[in-house]
């Protein structure tokens, strides 16, 4: 096996729906020319990552990378459901790009896998009595251009192992009338409702199009998801200040169904585009007490704390701890 200076630099990606991150690794966890491209500008993966490069000026070879990406991957094909890609062969990838080795995982896999490398200042806690345990499992769930879900696991080596999750695909548990009639409005338009159905940027419009449904309201223009948190957060807009109010109470009790299905009492981290927009907002909402609203489990969920990543490229500590571990040890942690 190669030093493992000789693997440096190498690319590092977070790809998600709407956006590709990309950044140069030139040393452990240390990152240079860090630029986001948006995805629906290529017609592939491929595309934007020889886009990138291209506009870098580098005196050394790029030979290795790790490319987290948003969806599960299927043997050949990674499945991105909420890309402008869809679906690609890694084959194809690898035969365009021309590097000695690519890995390509999940985007929470890589989130889940950054948890022990990010920084507290990166972290807004919101409630529970304990603090984090990494001897125990962790929970990762994020709402934004999709809803992405991993967990987290410390073998007694030290080292960690991730295992993505695809539990916004999970049908969605509404816990209210209100809604039971927001579930009724998406089941008459689609054959499943899944918990991502509302608990993402395309969620929220959804939201808050039935809201104005059920008050007979007209809606001349749907807010866009950003318009939605902008307006919500600041409570300028009734509408989407409900809807903001509904989408927290709805990811506490997706949330708290992830963690006790599998017993994530180490801690739970809040992840995505979605939630850092609104943080005041969404730490003064009842997310927390959904959350714990589990019976008699509500005193062992009060104790789980939950943070908020605030850090602007997670996903990249994760990608370098997955691609290190792949070269150095043989194996995707």
């Amino acid at each position: 096996m190669n030093n493992s200076n000789s693997f440096y630099p190498r690319l590092v990606a977070d790809i998600g729906g709407t956006n590709a991150r990309f950044s140069i690794e030139i040393s452990p966890y240390e990152y240079e020319h860090t630029k986001v491209l948006n995805c629906i500008d290529y017609k592939s993966l491929a595309d934007a990552v020889i886009a990138y490069l291209k506009d870098l000026s580098l005196t050394a070879k790029i030979e290795y990378a790790c490319m987290a990406v948003p969806g599960p991957i299927f043997e050949d094909e990674l499945f991105m459901v909420n890309s402008p890609w869809h679906r690609e062969l890694i084959s194809n990838i690898e035969k365009t790009l021309k590097l000695k080795k690519i890995i390509f995982i999940n985007d929470f896999h890589a989130l889940a896998l950054a948890i022990p490398n990010i920084k507290q200042d990166k972290l807004v806690k919101l409630g529970g009595t304990n603090e984090i345990n990494y001897n125990k499992p962790m929970a990762i769930i994020g709402p934004g251009t999709g809803l992405g879900m991993a967990a987290l696991i410390k073998h007694r080596s030290g080292d960690y192992i991730a295992i993505s999750a695809e539990g916004g695909r999970a049908s969605f548990p509404p816990a209210t009338d209100e809604e039971i009639d927001l579930w009724k409005f998406a089941s008459s338009r689609f054959q499943h409702v899944s918990a991502e159905r509302f608990l993402c940027g395309n969620g929220l419009q959804f939201i808050y199009e039935g809201l104005c449904k059920f008050s007979n309201r007209t809606i001349y223009k749907i807010p866009s998801p950003a318009e939605i948190v902008e307006l919500g957060s600041k409570r300028l807009d009734y509408v989407c200040t409900r809807t903001l109010e509904i989408f927290c109470r709805m990811l506490g009790t997706v949330t708290s169904n992830f963690v006790v299905s599998i017993n994530a009492f180490g801690g739970v981290y809040i992840a995505g585009g979605i939630v850092p927009k609104m943080l005041d907002f969404f730490i003064n909402s009842n997310f927390r007490l959904r959350f714990e609203s589990k019976g008699r489990f509500h005193s062992h969920l009060a104790q789980i704390p939950i943070h908020v990543i605030i850090d602007e490229f997670p996903a990249f500590l994760g990608t370098s701890y997955a691609l290190n571990t792949y070269l150095t040890h043989n194996y995707i942690p």
